[in-house]
């Protein structure tokens, strides 16, 4: 006998099946969004504190041979990504910004969006990681003032100054970074060793004779002028030589606003020989190291500029040494 088919029986395990596959496919579309809206959110936010950090950067401009510091906190331990083109934003070049921070336990949330930072001159390592990051300015004269340069560290970085000269101690001193020591032979200190002499297992050595400073955690060299060594000391020499780069192009920019007024100031009857060595000096450099010459060349041009007559100054600047 042949049983008849109950075809109840069969629609309703598959309207159970249908249902569950429908649900399964909602839920997973749900949990997607849910992830993709959370990611976007995060990555908004991200972007937001990374355009929040370089207007904290405002602040930082002095005008004053003193430089200023602060400290920024995080809710969490975080990231921050700085990039670095000379050749972008002609021709002042550019820097760029992306911050993240931790989630879940060490994990990192994706990173926000690259935020430019056009007119402002940030040293700091490539990734600065930490709950608090330290700040601090020092205003740059070549020999006139070409712009205040930024330093970021972070508060996981220690930095141990051995044999400091006391004009660097009394100028990091009185800004009371929290995360600079200054130690002599006697006293331990465990974290970045930066030296000014070469007598025990150093991490940065400083040679002032040679204006230079040695990064034996990156293996590289850099030279330096004036408050140069700051930035030289403390950041990357990616990030060092790119805005040494966009510093000597700031410099161009002004230099060739000075020779226009070098053309005014001779109709007053006032006459020098600045006007050649400014415009002997223009132009793009390669690295760090010729800083060095350049340093020796506005030197003079500052003696120069000091020995005329009052109202034939090309620039006033007291704060140049």
């Amino acid at each position: 006998m042949i049983k008849k088919i109950n075809k109840k029986g069969i629609a309703l395990p598959f309207n159970w099946l249908f249902a569950i596959v429908a649900g399964g496919t909602i839920l997973f579309l749900a949990i997607f969004a849910a992830g993709k809206f959370i990611r976007t959110s995060e990555q908004t936010i991200y972007t937001e504190t990374a355009a929040s950090l370089i207007s904290l950067f405002d602040p930082l401009e002095t005008g004053l041979a003193s430089g200023k510091a602060y400290e920024i906190g995080f809710k969490k331990k975080s990231k921050i990504f700085f990039g670095c083109n000379e050749n972008l934003n002609p021709p002042f070049g550019k820097q760029t910004i992306f911050f993240s921070e931790q989630t879940f336990g060490e994990t990192y949330g994706e990173v926000g969006k690259e935020v430019s930072i056009k007119d402002k001159y940030i040293f700091s390592k490539e990734v600065v990681e930490g709950e608090k990051v330290y700040v601090f300015s020092k205003p740059l004269f070549m020999p006139f003032k070409i712009n205040d340069i930024v330093i970021l560290t972070s508060s996981d970085d220690k930095y141990c100054f051995y044999d400091s000269p006391e004009e660097i101690k009394e100028s990091l001193e009185g800004l009371n970074l929290k995360n600079i020591v200054f130690v002599n032979e006697t006293l331990v200190c465990n974290g970045i060793n930066v030296c000014f002499k070469e007598k025990r297992k150093c991490d940065i050595v400083v040679n002032e004779n040679q204006g230079q400073v040695l990064n034996k955690l990156y293996k590289k060299r850099v030279y330096y002028a004036g408050n140069l060594i700051y930035g030289a000391i403390f950041s990357s020499p990616e990030i060092y030589e790119c805005n040494v780069k966009r510093i000597k192009n700031k410099f161009d920019e002004l230099a060739n606003v000075y020779l226009d007024k070098i053309k005014v100031i001779e109709r007053e009857g006032c006459q020098s020989n600045i006007g050649q060595k400014l415009s002997k000096v223009l132009g793009p450099i390669n690295d760090s190291r010729e800083l060095i010459g350049l340093y020796n060349e506005v030197q003079e041009i500052d003696s120069i500029n000091r020995l005329e007559k009052s109202g034939c100054q090309l620039y006033y600047n007291a704060e140049f040494e």
